[in-house]
């Protein structure tokens, strides 16, 4: 039969569409590694021939056992040796078998399996994603389920033989996916109330999976060409708020000094810090003579570090205070804050900070000794230092001029040297010239050092861009950022950029979606992942200042609310009424053209190529609404035989005639009868 063929193909389909969202939305999640991404895709695909008949083959019996009692072997090699950590091992064991499934499945039991491994791979996608794009496959994944199960229970009736009169093969493919859709809309409506009511925290997510990825593109170590794949890297690690003012030009985000160098490597040596405990949620930091400092030069700004993987704030200027829902705030020695969090965790932090000099705080000789240490360098960079440097003014106009020749010089580049050398920092300055912003920073420094200025690079990121959608500057992993900070008499701590300026994409239509895409995503992180009873406070305070400004707006003595309305109304009234016209008018006539253009349409082509059993009942209920129009209503106890008796002879002849040849359809099984019975229509609607 043809409409069930017709919901066997949709069935298939459908669980085609339910496990193939589910490993888009796994794969979304960045957890999957690549391997593992291409053979689950390369099954989908091999999945999807055999659905639309491209491919017709089955994998052997003995293939597929093999192949399990492989993986089972494989197993603890992948736990042990290869991703040594539980969850992605067992991730690989969910993605091998549902690869399998989706190649052999075949029976009733096998589709039941394919399911709950779909739904399995969705759970994993929950809790390791933090993208808004999430929602979206949920949405289709509930839409799939919904479809597979309305057409298993169809397709389970078929089987059993108990659907006598089966609909037309296309209306009910088209009415299933109308469920589909319309339960699925239901489904969201119904969540989203329950995601506003019910509290969640992604601490949890944190604590299970310590090992998801780092989105950062930070690290408390630099080695010498490390930036170059973060600089490739354009994922959003920094939602930052300005409070009041903005943020002025070329602000730099302050995350660790390193003062360690070994030739190839900068790093922060063990030493202690200062502990800062938080009183009423604020830590702080600056001392009363940074704090009494009167200017305008204060910032006031609210930042989300994404999936901080060493509990580094960072902040831009000199950081005064600090208001963190953390306990401590600890500050080294290089002035560098970080908190206690949990692996992988999210932090959202206010800081209060003076973008003006820090304050001069002199150097003790251990201090100067650890910004002064240099290993074994090439003569020629002691030369060069001196050459640049010159000996005929202080130490910040010497700093100055290695910061321009470094700037003027040499070129900015993300490629870099195909094999290792042995001595990075002299092939930079003396063979390539040209190199990421590391290589800059690190050249500096060391020549900074070797004219006895103490200096240390700083890392962090570069400013970002205002998206405007948000309303949030956002900083990328492509930002990550390396300079330099010498210590000047007079100056005290004094930054210095040798890194030239980089070209900058023109902004287009992409970058644009971009901005979109980007504000759905912290809005999915703000008030989905992360939304806990602080939120349920923000949106009822919210709740509650919308109505008592409309309360006021009502009731104020000074708004002419209704002079406004009724101004409006006649400026504008007639166009309003002829837009809400002629809607009103598509709404009504446009259905309804719809369905006469796709009736005769039908009608022609079963009047040309014949018809089904189930068209049969479609002509028979359209002669009935053309007798309905006359006067004439059938009633429900009646058999057609029986109404077609009852009808005058003006009608009554041409009627019965009808109803024998759709009785011989419909109870017969003559098919090839349906185009004359079709013929027969079109004469009664000319009547």
């Amino acid at each position: 039969m043809q409409s069930a063929a017709s919901v066997e193909r949709y069935f298939q389909f459908s669980l085609l569409g339910l496990i193939s969202t589910a490993y888009f939305a796994l794969a979304a999640s960045g957890f999957l590694d690549r391997t593992t991404l291409i053979l689950t895709f390369l099954g989908l695909l091999v999945r999807a021939g055999m659905v639309t008949g491209i491919l017709r083959f089955r994998l052997p019996i003995s293939l597929v056992t093999a192949a399990a009692l492989g993986y089972v072997v494989f197993f603890p090699i992948d736990l042990y040796f290869v991703s040594r950590e539980f969850l992605p091992a067992t991730v690989h064991g969910v993605c091998f078998l549902a690869t399998v499934k989706i190649l052999t499945a075949q029976s009733t039991r096998d589709y039941v399996y394919t399911g709950a491994i779909s739904f399995v791979e969705l759970a994993a996608a929950a809790i390791l994603s933090v993208q808004s794009s999430f929602l979206g496959y949920l949405a289709l994944y509930v839409a799939f389920a919904i479809a597979t199960f309305t057409s298993a229970e169809i397709r389970r009736r078929y089987q059993s033989g108990r659907i006598a009169a089966p609909p037309h093969p296309r209306a009910i493919t088209w009415r299933l996916a109308l469920i589909a859709v319309s339960a699925t809309a239901g489904i969201l409506v119904i969540t989203l109330g329950l995601f506003l009511i019910v509290p969640r925290t992604a601490r949890m997510a944190a604590m299970l999976f310590p090992n998801a990825p780092r989105l950062t593109g930070f690290s408390n170590e630099v080695d010498l060409g490390g930036f170059g794949s973060i600089s490739r890297d354009d994922r959003a690690v920094l939602h930052i708020r300005a409070i009041g003012r903005g943020f002025p030009a070329g602000i730099k985000w302050r995350g660790a000094a390193l003062s360690q160098f070994d030739g190839k490597r900068w790093s922060e040596p063990p030493l202690p810090g200062r502990i800062i405990p938080t009183v009423n949620g604020y830590a702080q930091i600056a001392n009363d003579l940074q704090r009494s400092r009167v200017d305008r030069r204060r910032i006031l700004y609210h930042v989300d570090v994404q999936n901080s993987g060493t509990g580094t704030l960072f902040v831009a200027g000199v950081p005064e205070f600090v208001n963190a829902d953390f306990r401590n705030v600890l500050v080294n020695s290089e002035g560098a804050l970080r908190v206690l969090a949990g692996p992988g965790e999210a932090l959202r932090y206010d800081v209060s900070a003076y973008t003006g000099p820090p304050l001069e705080a002199p150097l003790t000789r251990v201090e100067r000794a650890r910004y002064l240490d240099l290993p074994p360098l090439d003569v020629r960079i002691y030369q060069l230092a001196r050459q640049w440097a010159g000996d005929d003014a202080n130490e910040f106009e010497r700093a100055l001029r290695i910061q321009n020749h470094l700037q003027r010089d040499f070129k900015y580049a993300l490629e870099s040297s195909a094999t290792p050398v042995g001595d990075p920092l002299s092939d930079f300055l003396f063979v390539r010239k040209q190199g990421y912003c590391e290589y800059f920073a690190s050249a500096m420094a060391v020549m900074l050092r070797a004219e006895r200025i103490p200096a240390r690079i700083a890392t962090g990121f570069q400013s970002g861009y205002y998206n405007d959608v948000s309303g949030l500057y956002v900083v990328r992993a492509s930002d990550a950022h390396a300079w330099v900070e010498a210590w000047l008499p007079g100056r005290g701590w004094t930054t210095f950029d040798p890194t030239p300026v980089g070209t900058e994409a023109a902004p287009g239509l992409f970058s644009r979606l971009d901005m979109y895409f980007d504000a759905m995503d912290h809005a999915w992180r703000e008030w989905v992942v992360a939304y806990d009873l602080n939120h349920q406070v923000a949106i009822a305070a919210r709740f509650e200042s919308a109505m008592r400004g409309l309360s006021r707006h009502r009731t104020g003595p000074n708004t002419q609310w209704s002079a406004t309305f009724i101004k409006a109304v006649r400026k504008r009234g007639a166009a309003a009424a002829g837009i809400g016209l002629v809607l009103t008018l598509l709404v009504w006539f446009c259905p309804r053209g719809f369905r006469l253009w796709r009736d005769r349409a039908r009608l022609k082509r079963i009047m040309r190529s014949g018809g089904t059993l189930s068209d049969a009942s479609l002509l028979y209920q359209r002669m009935l609404d053309t007798l309905a129009r006359k006067g004439y209503e059938k009633p429900g106890f009646f058999t057609p035989q029986e109404f077609a008796a009852t009808l005058p002879a003006t009608e009554g002849a041409p009627i019965r005639e009808f109803t024998a040849v759709y009785n011989s359809i419909r109870f017969g099984g003559n098919a090839s009868a349906t185009a004359r019975l079709a013929g027969m229509l079109q004469e009664l609607e000319r009547r």
